[in-house]
Parts: structure tokens; sequence; C-alpha cells
């Protein structure tokens, strides 16, 4: 009835119709329209995002998801966007970052921090320190907040975050505050049980106690031993994770990816395991490189690699 234009014209009054119920509220979140996802993941990819909101507490975050679900909004939740590929062709719908509004750290006691979800890894790691505890020097570097690397478990150097978590406090999918205990939790290779609908709010973590000048030496060991890998282009980190038959980086680089491109997506000379921006690289590019490597590492060693980004 309406033809191609008018279809774009109701989906962009659907659009102000949610920009006007949510700033009814005078919420002291940011709720920005239009917003290129490109400026908020680290690979610099992605489209624009119809609607793009920065909590300010959690009250509001929760309100906010209440009327983009009763409105039929979808919506997708990120943190510091450093694991994330986001579409060319941007996302209908609306994207929530969860950014130090909402990453306060509790001092619970000399060995337990209660840390919430958006908290930057490093500002935890920092906070450790300076309390003289210890256990997580291994994630220094690691970009991203504490609530993501939770619920992809994410580690390096054979340890992981989760052997550290004793609980986490969750918004179910009815925005419920449920807490989840160590009995509760299942933490295997960069992944947890956490349902991906569910939202972290903070996390409870079991430390050690150690003197400051023992993790800064940990740390600045942590540092070096990264930085010969770091690529020095805009990156999701690593793409795929490594099968049971061992660093999928070894079977990548046997098969000769390293400086593999396509566009300005190209395999990163530093570890064939990094897939970097060279320009104006597009999500696109990245799939198809990605399909690729897992079409000849197949071939050649019957392993089926797993993505450890999360492609959107």
């Amino acid at each position: 009835m309406y033809g191609k234009w008018g279809k774009l014209y109701l989906l962009g009054l659907e659009k102000m119709l949610i920009w006007n119920i949510l700033n009814k509220y005078n919420f002291k979140s940011k709720i920005y329209k239009d917003v290129n996802l490109s400026h908020y993941t680290s690979f610099k990819i992605g489209g624009k995002v119809d609607l793009f909101i920065i909590p300010y507490s959690w009250e509001e975050l929760i309100l906010i998801l209440q009327i983009l679900k009763e409105n039929n909004i979808p919506t997708k939740v990120m943190g510091q966007g450093t694991n994330i590929l986001a579409p060319d062709e941007g996302i209908k719908g609306a994207v929530i970052r969860l950014n130090q509004n909402l990453g306060k750290i509790n001092f619970v006691d000399n060995s337990h921090l209660e840390v919430e979800s958006g908290c930057l890894i490093s500002k935890l790691i920092s906070f450790m320190v300076e309390k003289n505890m210890g256990g997580l020097e291994f994630m220094m570097g690691i970009p991203g907040t504490i609530g993501g690397a939770v619920m992809g478990n994410a580690g390096a150097f054979r340890k992981a975050i989760g052997d550290f978590v004793e609980g986490v406090y969750v918004l179910n999918e009815h925005f419920e505050e449920m807490f989840l205990g160590k009995k509760e939790l299942n933490f295997n290779y960069r992944s947890s049980n956490i349902p991906k609908d569910w939202i972290i709010k903070k996390v409870l973590l079991r430390l050690e106690e150690k003197p400051k000048e023992e993790s800064l030496k940990e740390i600045k060991f942590f540092i070096k031993e990264r930085s010969k890998k770091l690529p020095k282009y805009p990156s999701a980190g690593s793409v795929f994770k490594n099968p049971k038959e061992g660093p999928a980086g070894y079977f990548i680089d046997n098969l000769g990816f390293r400086g593999f491109r396509i566009g300005d997506a190209m395999v990163s000379y530093e570890h064939a395991n990094t897939i970097i921006n060279v320009g104006r690289a597009r999500s696109k590019d990245v799939l198809e490189i990605i399909n690729i490597i897992k079409d000849k590492v197949k071939e050649a060693y019957g392993i089926d690699l797993e993505p450890e980004i999360i492609i959107w």
C-alpha cells in the first residue's frame, strides 16, 4: 500500500516514537539516534544503529529495557566493543553500552571484591594491586569490561577469569535480579553457562593477598609478553577459539595466511589468529576471510574452528 518509501517513512516514525517515549522520562542516561557503531568497536567497523544508549544507573537501565521490550524494539548490549564485529548495514533497534557509570568496585574483605559489569579490566587490576590483592595479573592488557570478560570466560597464559568468580548478580530475561553462586556457574574455555540474553550486573571475585611489588612484577611480565603479539591496527583480538588440537594461530599460520587480505581486512603479521583493519575494512571483508580460513583449516586438518569474536 505504501510502497518502498512509505515503508521507510513508517520506520522513521517508529524510531521517533520510541525516541519521544524514552525522552519523556528525563533520563540522565544518554540516548542518541543514528550512531555509527564503528566509533564504538575496537575493530572500527560497523554501520549505524537506530538508538544508542549509555545508561546512567541500573535503575534507569531496567526501565529503559522494559520500555524497549514493551515496544518490541530489538536490543543488544555491549561493553567496550572489543570483541564485536558489527554489520556494515547497521542495526535496526537499540544498542545499550554498559560503561563505567555501571562499573563501581566494592571492597568486601582482604580476599573478595564485588565489581559491577561496566568496570574496565584495567581499572579492576589497578584497584586490586592498590589493595595488595592478586590473581588477575594475567589479564592486564586484555581490553574490555569485567562483565564481558566473565560472560565469555576471558583469559590468557592458561588462566581464565572464571577461576576467580565466586558468584554473579544478573538481570534475567524479565529484568529481575538473580544471584548465581559458584555451584550454579559453569565456566569452560572462552564460554560460560550464563544465558546470552541475560545481563551481568556485578561479579563477586575471590582473590588472594599479595604484596603490591609482587603483582607489579607479574604485570610487567604479562604486558611484555602480550606486546609481542599485539597488532598495530584496529582488531577484535583472537578471531577463533583454540581447538583441542592446539592453538588456532598455529594451524592458520601453517597454511600461510599471515598477510592474507580482502579489501582493508587483513590477517595480522604479528599473530595469525588476528584480523586487522588496515584502513576502511568492512564487516563483509572480515567475514569472507573468516569463512576462507575455516574452510581451509577444515580441509587441511579436519578441524572445525569456532569464532571467539561476537558476530552481530
